[in-house]
């Protein structure tokens, strides 16, 4: 089983004075903050069927899918294409990314991105709260991970959008829509340095009893 952690090089850097246009506020709440990730975390065993798209550069895929959550910080997402063959299969334990052993290069958002697909405001352990703005039903969280950024945009007590910028790399997602437990109906998360781009598209998701702990490893 391939493990990938996002070290420094590979999360990039940025001078921390705004992301994607979006100053820096001087306040810093912490209790904003932790009650954002714990009020966005997986609270329950959830199965979720998806349709998908990919786009990278001038390639497109598509297919159906699905992802399996579970507490504290469990998620697997497995993509089959129009035939239901096996595209991809990796699993998220808290910021560990885990691929099939074998599994060609793949280019995947760092654990922060793929879990704000999943509506979930999971930071890196070493990110830095920068800042805290909350006005009409609206908060915006700023990271510090490394000496990059990392933003978090949420309506209404939801996970509206996330975004990454650093050394040259520009990430963002952007979710639609509320479905059951906090869920988005759609997400979008695009790697603008990397002209790749994946869409989710929420069919139905289906409270579960516990996963077996085999499936939060791949390929073992």
């Amino acid at each position: 089983m391939n493990r990938i952690r996002y070290t420094a090089s590979a999360l990039a850097a940025v001078l921390l004075t705004g992301c994607a246009g979006h100053s820096i506020p001087d306040t810093v709440e912490p209790a904003v903050a932790a009650e954002v990730v714990e009020t966005t975390a997986p609270d329950r065993p959830l199965r979720v069927i998806f349709s998908w798209r990919a786009l990278e550069r001038e390639a497109r895929f598509d297919g159906s899918g699905a992802a399996r959550m579970e507490p504290p910080y469990r998620a697997r997402l497995d993509l089959f294409g129009p035939t239901g063959d096996g595209y991809l299969s990796a699993a998220l334990v808290e910021q560990d990314l885990r691929l099939p052993a074998g599994t060609p290069p793949v280019r995947l958002p760092p654990p922060a991105m793929m879990w704000a697909v999943l509506g979930v405001v999971a930071p890196p352990g070493r990110a830095v709260l920068r800042g805290t703005r909350t006005e009409a039903g609206r908060t915006e969280l700023y990271y510090g991970v490394d000496d990059g950024l990392l933003r978090y945009d949420l309506r209404g007590g939801r996970l509206a959008a996330a975004e990454w910028e650093g050394k040259g790399t520009r990430m963002d997602v952007r979710l639609e829509g509320s479905a059951e437990h906090g869920l988005p109906r759609r997400a979008v998360f695009r790697d603008w340095s990397g002209h790749t781009e994946l869409e989710l598209n929420l069919e139905r998701v289906d409270e579960v009893e516990p996963y077996p702990p085999d499936i939060w490893s791949p390929g073992r």
